[in-house]
């Protein structure tokens, strides 16, 4: 017996995992762990659990048209799952078990322990590197270290792809097992009875791999060939929206840099193409960062000097950035799309994460917290990658000297002010100048509040801090590492 061990890529089609399963003599089968207490540790939002279940129970009736049963086993947290791996092994006699592999340190321990006990039963496990496009461990510096620079790392990236890249293939449901049945979807409904989430929030997504494969066919069709240009103006449908496809696995990353290659042999589509492109170089860079450097999986900063950050902690401030009441109103319009949506605009997050680590001062590990509480595309690596990017504590070869400007980013990617008016509706009244200062016409404000810090001579006041916390770091802590 063949085992498929489904964790976060709930799809039958580009999935290298059960592809070789299928290949080999022997029947196939399939297991998912819930664990909802481990989703209450790593903050999955509840909007996340909704559409992996959902996103379950059509990966359950698509196996079983294949003929595969999808089990679904409540393990509660990781450390449940070996021994109960263990006794499923036995009962069902599997001799080889199939999976992607996963880099935060929770999972890679998870599985360190699976091979453990694997190991004991003579047990052979397969893991594949199907969420990435390179492997975490592939592409080394001359020094024989991990890339921590992107510019460098995207153009070995871009090389061993060239060489070494494989079109996904598709996986064919038999026509005899139409009739087949996924046990186990009670135990997924019943799971969903206990994710809060209300039906105008879930009504604005669509959750499993069949919407994922039509999403991506649109965005290729329609938008690909202006997505350089549009993408950083969250008025516009510029951007794929296949954040969440590609965290939950109900995507491939290999289908969409596929697409992309075919894409750039159109003039009209190379440009776009080629931007989307470096957008999936930086997922992969990111996850080689999470899998090489298991600090960061433990809450630590990348750059050890930047620990000695002297942060505020000011809980008017931080419940302001929260609900969107900071005086800035592209914050605030992005911070009441996150919390309304469970989604948030690429160039967004950069503004909100670096106006609350470097405007308020407050630790970005509290922002990143509150994205993975909301986020529907939660994705730990990119998420991370991202708050340490904006608090220039992460892989940045230029890193506090950069303070973006709240004002002069709405000014850029909302010119007309109407992702703001969408939602910041106290402020839709305004023209196209004012909505961006509202402080400076008081009286046509209304309720809409002052800034809650100014930003002038926030540059200054940061770039003083990470150069007092550079000074400790040398004086002291490197001594303690």
């Amino acid at each position: 017996m063949n085992l498929v061990w489904f964790r976060n890529d709930l799809r039958v089609n580009a999935h290298r995992a059960l592809q070789q399963a299928l290949s080999e003599d022997g029947p196939v089968t399939a297991l998912y762990f819930l664990c909802e207490k481990q989703w209450d540790t790593h903050q999955v939002a509840p909007l996340r659990r909704w559409y992996v279940l959902h996103s379950l129970l059509e990966l359950g009736e698509q196996l079983a048209r294949m003929g595969i049963e999808l089990e679904i086993v409540d393990a509660g947290t990781f450390t449940a799952i070996p021994s109960l791996l263990t006794q499923r092994v036995r009962e069902l006699g599997v001799r080889q078990i199939f999976c992607t592999r996963e880099y935060p340190l929770n999972e890679r321990r998870r599985d360190e322990a699976v091979a453990a006990a694997m190991a004991e039963l003579d047990v052979a496990i397969h893991g594949v590197d199907d969420s990435v496009l390179v492997p975490p461990r592939v592409l080394r510096t001359g020094k024989g270290t991990p890339y921590t620079v992107f510019g460098a790392y995207k153009r070995r990236w871009d090389a061993w792809l060239d060489s070494h890249f494989q079109p996904p293939a598709l996986t064919e449901i038999a026509d005899t097992h139409r009739d087949g049945v996924f046990h186990d979807r009670a135990v997924v409904e019943q799971a969903l009875t206990r994710v809060p989430v209300s039906e105008s929030l879930t009504g604005q997504w669509e959750p499993g791999e069949k919407a994922a494969r039509q999403q991506l066919d649109r965005f290729v069709t329609r938008q690909l060939a202006g997505y350089q240009k549009q993408r950083d103006f969250p008025a516009l449908t510029g951007t794929s929206g296949l954040s969440a496809a590609l965290s939950a696995g109900t995507l491939s990353v290999a289908s969409c840099y596929q697409a992309a290659r075919e894409a750039m042999a159109d003039a009209g589509m190379r440009e776009g193409a080629a931007c989307w492109i470096g957008e999936l170089a930086w997922r992969d860079f990111y996850r080689q960062i999470m899998a090489q450097f298991p600090r960061l999986s433990r809450g630590g900063a990348f750059r050890p000097e930047t620990e000695w950050l002297q942060w505020r902690r000011d809980e008017d401030h931080f419940l302001a950035w929260c609900e969107g009441r900071t005086g800035y109103p592209l914050v605030d319009a992005a911070m009441r799309q996150l919390v309304a949506t469970g989604w948030m605009h690429n160039r967004l997050r950069m503004v909100t994460a670096m106006f609350l680590s470097k405007h308020l001062w407050l630790d970005w590990r509290r922002g990143e917290a509150f994205f993975m509480e909301h986020l529907m595309d939660g994705d730990f690596a990119a998420n991370n990658g991202g708050w340490q990017w904006s608090a220039s504590s992460g892989t940045d070869a230029v890193p506090y000297f950069r303070v973006f400007n709240p004002i002069r980013q709405s000014q850029r990617f909302d010119p007309e002010g109407e992702f703001i008016a969408r939602w910041v509706p106290e402020l839709r009244h305004l023209d196209n100048k004012t909505i961006h200062e509202p402080w400076k016409q008081p009286l046509l404000a209304g309720e809409y509040p002052p800034p809650i810090v100014p930003h002038q001579g926030v540059r200054e006041a940061v770039t003083e801090s990470f150069k007092s916390a550079k000074k400790m770091y040398d004086e002291l802590g490197s001594a303690h590492e």
